[in-house]
């Protein structure tokens, strides 16, 4: 079992797990073990050349947690990718799934 220090988990927030699609405390430690190798070893990785650009929140779904590529405004004033809100709507849900307010 990997130990994991708190300073390291007040570095890593919800936003930054999903976009890597850490789901629980195992992947998260997997992950983190993965990433202390590469970091030991980065001088011969190709990962030191590499650049990582994280996309910034809006552009984010709320509902999937993937970049937009098709978004539209809603009722409720948020963003989201288009087929993602209709299968919302199509499931019978009539409410913003991020305010939970109705919507007509």
């Amino acid at each position: 079992e990997s130990k994991i220090n708190g300073l390291v988990l007040l570095n890593i927030n919800e936003y930054e797990t999903q976009l890597l699609g850490i789901q629980n405390f195992k992947e998260l430690s997997l992950f983190l073990t993965i990433l202390k190798t590469f970091q030991q070893n980065k001088s011969n990785s190709i990962l030191s050349q590499t650049k990582i650009t994280i996309p910034p929140e809006n552009l984010i779904c709320p509902l999937t947690r993937k970049v937009m590529k098709d978004p539209v405004i809603a009722q409720d004033g948020n963003t989201y990718e288009r087929k993602s809100i209709e299968e919302w709507f199509k499931k019978g849900n009539n409410t913003s799934p991020i305010t939970g307010e109705q919507i007509e």
